[in-house]
């Protein structure tokens, strides 16, 4: 059996679900979700998302956990198993940093993967899996589904904003507008846009302090869907992209069908610029500093 902790958003949680899913098929292995990080917290801010699409897999019940992994609802049981695993137990499920590490791709058939695992070279012979498990379970609202098609019909930017757990964050930086101004520039330089739309954990700050001087839509909450499967969806329809540091746009951009996409992503992923974040960006993106 493969064991993937999931933790974080719906960003995170599909990083750690695609190298689970790989070594599972690897393997001829069950694929099983360790998801106690979000069972011990007694006020959850982020939960098990994934059910939103088509995935493949099972959730492992907490007693199942190997007792040195699983997540308690005593926090200071679990900063003491956190230090037991860094200083006694080095098993190769672990993520050692935060670049691309070949030798996970070698794991099973029996493993417990703990990290954030966040390259596309985890995936790279499974793209087609991935893709196909990463969509909808259950048809969109109209609401949905309808700007979808009015997205498709056109040459059109995404833009994404991460405001909210970014804001005051020492470990990301919130990207600062110059950023968007200069990928419009580069974007617009490339193709001709007919319109932009900007998706955000904080649409109302956009509508504040953002201004494109064309065309643009703010997407509501009211195309989020149950998960902000919603806005991935509508996003991924796009045929450009400027993306924040955040894992969920990096999806939406990555799973848009759409050849000759334009990516303009963040160089620096993190606070703190010495993280390498190279592996992180696919080939053909276009990274630019976000401060």
């Amino acid at each position: 059996m493969i064991i993937a902790k999931l933790k974080g958003g719906l960003g995170n949680q599909m990083f750690q679900y695609a190298l689970g899913r790989v070594l599972s098929i690897k393997n001829n292995a069950t694929l099983a979700f360790d998801v106690s990080f979000y069972n011990a917290s007694p006020n959850p801010k982020r939960e098990y998302d994934l059910p939103v699409f088509n995935i493949v897999g099972e959730i492992l019940d907490d007693r199942a956990i190997p007792l040195l992994y699983r997540e308690s609802k005593n926090k200071l049981l679990n900063n003491f198993l956190k230090l037991i695993r860094k200083l006694f137990l080095k098993h190769r499920g672990s993520e050692r940093s935060f670049s691309f590490d070949e030798k996970a791709l070698s794991l099973g058939p029996n493993a417990y993967l703990d990290g954030y695992w966040q390259s596309p070279k985890y995936f790279t012979d499974f793209e087609n899996v991935i893709r196909k498990d990463f969509t909808l379970k259950n048809p969109p609202a109209s609401n949905i589904q309808n700007l979808a098609n009015e997205i498709l019909s056109l040459n059109a930017i995404c833009i994404h904003v991460r405001r909210g757990d970014y804001v005051g964050n020492k470990y990301h930086e919130v990207v600062n507008n110059d950023y968007y101004k200069t990928g419009l520039e580069k974007i617009y330089g490339m193709t001709a846009i007919e319109k932009i739309y900007i998706f955000s954990d904080d649409i109302d700050w956009c509508k504040e302090n953002l201004s494109f001087g064309m065309s643009a839509m703010f997407v509501g909450d009211e195309y989020a869907g149950i998960k902000g499967e919603g806005h991935m969806y509508l996003m991924s329809c796009c045929k450009n992209f400027i993306i924040a540091n955040s894992s969920f746009s990096w999806w939406a951009a990555w799973l848009s069908n759409y050849e000759k996409k334009i990516v303009i992503c963040p160089r620096q992923w993190f606070g703190d610029a010495s993280i390498n974040t190279s592996d992180l960006i696919p080939e053909g993106w276009i990274p630019l500093e976000i401060i």
